[in-house]
């Protein structure tokens, strides 16, 4: 009987396996993973600069993008949440639609008194998604099935009320407030304190952020530090950069109350999402539904909860959108539910590796407003406009799933 026995290695040997080059290390480094397509846009966008020159360039009109397409960025908000918990809701835009006829029309047709008629649209958004919530999590209806369901009947229900035209307010006895249309408008401005309150929150998320960018060879301490500083440095930033846009005084076309509000409810989403049991709960039941049941965790109530968050969400979209536009008509937010996903899902890949994020959807939407206007800005039609959307998303998503290979 034959014994075989490992050879001995001989003294001084290192048996450690070999440390990863440098370039190894970044190329496998999140935040790599993570900045890659970031860098992706803003060489998109560098070349937008020398190709347009000032007309793209213009600090007004990219802002001014930015505050057309607030709704969009709600609702795109509002699918994230529930993407997180791993479900779909293809309702958002529909709920938008509805809210938006209402905003206008129980004020002006039915002479309600507004904040009754913002109530109203907050409590059919959280209807909406109530609704959503038992089908899927208590009947097992799909969630494709059931919010393609729900968003035809929302849809229908806004042309009910609509008696399938346009919504278009007369002056009357009921008019819509004037802070309402002012808040739609781009040359209004918000007060200062309320900017620096949105630059502090979003400095937070930064460092927030930063937290879990850690580059491997860094040690934990040495970048607890960086981060402090930088995110220090970034709110502050942040701080200055929004109120030179909030004075618009020639530097730019100025920082809308829509703007302001994007930023503010993205903060407050996030802050729910990140530093709250509510939000652990509904990234472990996004991630694996069966281990978290097993951790004690109410995933059905999670679930209902992220419906509940998105419709709310979206009926928030639904009013700013019936504050930039005055008039109201059918399907008004229909063309939105692209766009908005787009952005939902180029948060995994823009600030992100993977998870949907906050702050990922908010960039990812504005980036993608920002290639299409440039296209449009050199003279591409503007019919083209979902086409860019879509090849955009495909592109950024392909990016990431390319890196993720390559970091294996």
């Amino acid at each position: 009987m034959s014994v075989t026995t490992r050879p001995t290695p001989e003294e001084g040997t290192d048996l450690r396996p070999p440390a990863p080059s440098r370039r190894h290390a970044v190329l496998h480094g999140r935040a790599f993973g993570s900045s890659l397509t970031v860098l992706a846009f803003l060489v998109v966008f560098a070349i937008y600069s020398v190709w347009l020159g000032d007309r793209f360039l213009d600090l007004g009109a990219r802002l001014l993008n930015i505050h057309q397409n607030v709704p969009v960025l709600l609702i795109g908000l509002a699918a994230m949440v529930t993407l997180v918990a791993g479900k779909f809701d293809l309702s958002v835009s529909s709920t938008a639609s509805l809210t938006a006829f209402l905003a206008v029309g129980l004020r002006t047709e039915q002479g309600m008194p507004f904040w009754l008629v913002l109530l109203l649209c907050a409590v059919v958004g959280l209807v909406v998604g109530l609704v959503n919530g038992i089908l899927v999590e208590y009947l097992s209806i799909n969630a494709f099935i059931a919010t393609l369901g729900t968003g035809g009947v929302v849809l229908g229900l806004s042309s009910v009320y609509s008696g399938g035209g346009a919504l278009i307010p007369a002056r009357g006895e009921f008019d819509l407030p004037e802070w309402f249309g002012a808040m739609g408008s781009f040359t209004s401005r918000p007060p200062t304190v309320l900017v620096v309150l949105v630059g502090l929150l979003a400095g937070a998320a930064v460092v927030h952020t930063l937290a879990g960018m850690r580059p491997r060879r860094v040690p934990p301490r040495v970048w607890t530090a960086v981060r402090g500083v930088g995110g220090l440095a970034v709110t502050a930033l942040l701080v200055v950069a929004l109120l030179a846009a909030a004075s618009g005084d020639g530097v730019s076309g100025g920082l809308s109350w829509l703007v302001v509000l994007l930023v503010g409810v993205a903060s407050v989403l996030w802050l729910l999402l990140e530093l709250t049991t509510f939000g652990r709960g509904l990234k472990a039941t996004g991630a694996n539904p069966e281990a978290a049941r097993l951790a004690g965790i109410g995933t059905r109530r999670h679930v209902v909860g992220a419906f509940m968050i998105g419709g709310l969400l979206s009926a928030l979209a639904g009013v700013a959108l019936a504050a930039t536009q005055g008039t109201v008509a059918p399907d008004i937010a229909g063309a939105f539910l692209l766009p908005a996903f787009a952005a939902a899902f180029l948060s995994t890949v823009v600030f992100s590796s993977g998870p949907f994020t906050v702050w990922g959807t908010v960039a990812g939407g504005i980036f993608v407003v920002w290639v299409g206007q440039g296209l449009i800005t050199g003279g591409l039609p503007a019919t083209w406009t979902d086409v860019v959307n879509g090849a955009v998303l495909l592109v950024a998503v392909a990016l990431s799933t390319v890196v993720r290979m390559a970091r294996r």
